[in-house]
């Protein structure tokens, strides 16, 4: 609102002393119209911004920031076309404005005007050297255009300036790849992979076409694999987020988005997720094991985040609907021990060796506090434990 207000007051300012009456009242009439599209725009109301803005360029129709921002909001509602038009305006009255340039650029792109992005952008970058985002894209659309030294040359300039974007390196990757610099691709493939989200699946598919093509098939496989999944999760979390927004009472689509974002780590996402879960199991009269599942899933999301009173808390709910489930406090003991609160952890884990004593990590867990306060014996018996029941269970498999 403050950026509103000091631009009022500089269109206030631009007005001639000796305006006529007339004159006065229709920018008067332009300043309101402005007021209300700015309004609307920051409630998230893009078709009354969009009457807004367009009814204040019908009386003044010269300012470049205001058909800036309805391109922007044409561009947020795809109406592409519209905003290159508006965007094409704005940069008549300011050609040399870079972030209108940048806009247009972006808006070349998600139409696949490949070519028509090319200037707008190369222009961005020669005005502003400094200008990451300019470098990204540009390097996106020489890499559309199989220009991939050019591609080379600019994506390692927006790296500079942006040494962790990690789809910079995957495109960076896909240059490499097409120059048969297979050394290259696989660095930088990794590197996307390192910097970017759990679920980020196209650098795997990057990696699995360079094993292939370069004669390691094993490997290709296995990167091609990992790709095939990270796109099954991506497909769910589609699915069930648009099932709970059509109908969100539904549990199962709520159960199932839990399951995704914890596969893909999103681990602040799912909070909120969960606690949707509990509301509708106890509305709904699901079963104490159903609602003890979710309490379950809450306190691993906070040990997850390193919340640890607040997974203790959760975990402990759900010890007390199903108190013989001994993963539930392996996990209780788990954030006792985060806690640092040794006797509790320990207590909590002999629990979940009383409910399962073949399970070889329950086990691990008790040695590694038994050590740390100095118990050896207790911490080498169930260290031989978990050796044990380890190599059992290797040997079903």
């Amino acid at each position: 609102m403050r950026l509103w207000l000091k631009m009022l007051v500089i269109l206030c300012l631009c007005i001639p002393i000796t305006e006529t009456q007339a004159e006065e009242d229709t920018h008067a009439k332009y300043v309101e119209f402005v007021e209300k599209g700015f309004r609307a725009l920051f409630q998230g109301d893009n078709p009354a911004t969009i009457k807004a803005f367009n009814s204040a360029l019908a009386i003044e129709p010269n300012h470049y920031e205001i058909l800036h921002y309805l391109g922007m909001i044409y561009a947020e509602d795809s109406s592409w076309n519209k905003a290159v038009e508006v965007y094409q305006r704005s940069l008549e009255l300011q050609p040399e404005n870079v972030e209108v340039l940048y806009s247009l650029g972006i808006v070349y792109f998600k139409l696949n005007q490949w070519e028509d992005a090319l200037t707008p952008l190369q222009k961005v970058v020669s005005l502003s050297q400094q200008h990451a985002r300019g470098y990204e894209v540009l390097g996106k659309v020489h890499v559309k255009l199989r220009q991939y030294d050019k591609a080379v040359e600019v994506l390692n300039k927006a790296i500079t300036l942006k040494p962790k974007a990690a789809g910079n390196y995957n495109e960076l990757g896909t240059a490499y790849l097409n120059l048969k610099s297979y050394d290259d691709a696989i660095k930088n493939f990794k590197k996307a992979i390192e910097y970017g989200p759990p679920d980020f699946a196209e650098p795997h598919f990057g990696l699995g076409t360079v094993y292939q093509r370069s004669g390691n098939q094993q490997k290709s496989r296995e990167e091609m694999q990992i790709y095939q999944r990270l796109q099954k999760v991506a497909a769910d979390h589609e699915r069930f987020t648009r099932l709970t927004r059509v109908d969100p009472d539904n549990l199962e689509g709520w159960v199932g988005l839990a399951k995704v974002l914890m596969q893909q780590r999103k681990y602040k996402r799912v909070i909120p997720v969960f606690q949707k879960c509990i509301e509708l199991a106890k509305t709904q009269n699901a079963s104490a094991a159903t609602i003890a599942s979710f309490h379950h899933g809450l306190s691993q999301t906070f040990i997850n985040l390193k919340y640890p009173k607040l997974a203790i808390n959760s975990a402990q709910k759900a010890v007390e609907l199903v108190p013989k489930h001994d993963l539930y406090y392996n996990t209780l003991g788990s954030a006792y021990a985060m806690m640092g609160d040794v006797q509790n952890a320990i207590a909590v884990f002999q629990k979940a060796v009383s409910l399962n004593e073949e399970q070889p990590y329950y086990h691990l867990n008790l040695s590694k506090l038994y050590d740390s306060i100095g118990q050896q014996k207790l911490a080498k018996q169930h260290y031989q434990a978990y050796q044990l029941f380890l190599s059992k269970q290797k040997a079903k498999k």
